[in-house]
């Protein structure tokens, strides 16, 4: 005890020491709160983060936000500053209303979000000004309306998909805070740079995948090109063996196509080359394999497909390509013919794509020699 202190003094100071430690109890709460909120929003971020569709990301991550911010109401709304309606992408307490069109004139707190690209927190509709006008359609026309506090986050996925989070509560609940809004920013920020990162990821993805067929496909005739066939035709040839099961291969050649370009110009040889693509494919099974080998010459693979079958298509295509009329251009139409070269798996020496279609050349230069117009194997 200091006894040079007066009693008084000491209460004070007592008093003062016990406001301090209320004052760091209350800091420490928060701190424990924080990091609670942390990992609340850590634990949402994570159930979102897989390559979901954005649609399901959306429902996730309304159902979860009113999980954890005890929400009566937790919608996303698809909307553009300045537009007179938006659409409900998901809505937590009424799953039905996906892809519900909505008056935004009766949303202020949305309009104002997408206006600012900022969150609005009104606590209570009851006495905020936003609400001013509908408060008085209300009274007027006796609606009765039970929510009363209210967060819109507004978000924006790329140039045209821009939207906004409505959470909401209803009288029976606590007014929403600052620190509600907060934690609601937080993960909604997150996951919205995790949708975008899987867009751009899918993006990606779509680009390599155009490339690749780009580089895959004969820009005239949207066959498959020579690089295209022989990959399509290796794998063809590792399941086939897989399987123990034959299959077949076509070399088609038009005959004296040469003199198609030289009379009648490119753009009819062009015209021509582009008829027989669709010729090829109109006469084949979903199953087999189409491509251009370049110039004048197609392939045709036929999985599955033994020797007796083999001939007969190349015979029954080749009658085809005899019957059809090609297009020269202004009006002149005319026929043409074809050597076909047939190759088969299994068959000695013919164990991979290259040897193959070396078979088939060889089969297709002894149609040429025989006087054009038929089919060798």
């Amino acid at each position: 005890m200091d006894y040079g202190r007066t009693v008084e003094e000491q209460r004070s100071e007592i008093t003062r020491l016990q406001s301090a430690l209320r004052e760091l109890e209350a800091q420490l709460q928060q701190v424990k709160e924080d990091a609670e909120a942390r990992k609340q929003a850590v634990g949402i971020l994570n159930d979102v983060m897989g390559n979901l569709p954005t649609e399901e990301i959306f429902h996730m991550l309304a159902r979860r936000l009113a999980r954890a911010l005890d929400l009566t109401h937790s919608s996303v709304i698809i909307a553009r500053s300045g537009e007179s309606t938006g659409v409900v992408a998901t809505a937590f307490e009424q799953p039905h209303l996906h892809d519900l069109k909505i008056d935004l004139a009766k949303y202020p707190e949305v309009t104002a979000a997408l206006y600012k690209e900022s969150p609005v927190l009104i606590p209570d509709i009851l006495t905020s000004g936003r609400y001013k006008t509908l408060r008085e359609e209300w009274n007027r026309d006796g609606t009765q309306v039970s929510v009363r506090s209210i967060i819109s986050v507004p978000f924006t996925l790329d140039d045209s998909r821009t939207g906004v989070f409505l959470l909401r509560r209803t009288s029976e609940r606590p007014i929403f805070t600052e620190a509600d809004v907060e934690f609601a920013v937080t993960v909604i920020r997150g996951a919205v740079s995790a949708i975008q990162k899987v867009h751009t990821l899918e993006a990606a993805r779509a680009d390599n995948a155009r490339l690749e067929m780009l580089a895959h496909t004969d820009p005239l005739t949207h066959l498959l090109n020579r690089r295209g066939l022989h990959v399509r035709l290796a794998s063809e040839l590792d399941r086939v063996r897989r399987y123990n099961a034959p299959l077949g291969l076509l070399l088609i050649d038009l005959d004296h196509f040469k003199s198609v370009n030289d009379t009648y110009g490119h753009l009819a040889g062009d015209d021509v080359l582009t008829e027989m693509g669709n010729l090829l494919q109109n006469a084949t099974r979903s199953v087999d394999i189409v491509g251009r080998y370049g110039g004048e010459e197609f392939v045709v693979v036929l999985p599955e497909t033994g020797v007796e079958g083999v001939m007969v298509f190349a015979q029954r295509i080749r009658d085809k390509i005899a019957a059809h009329k090609f297009s020269f251009g202004k009006g002149i139409t005319n026929h043409l013919t074809a050597s076909v070269g047939v190759a088969n798996f299994p068959s000695v020496g013919n164990h991979s794509p290259e040897e193959l279609l070396h078979a088939a050349d060889m089969a297709l230069y002894k149609a040429k020699e025989s006087g054009r117009n038929a089919v060798c194997v």
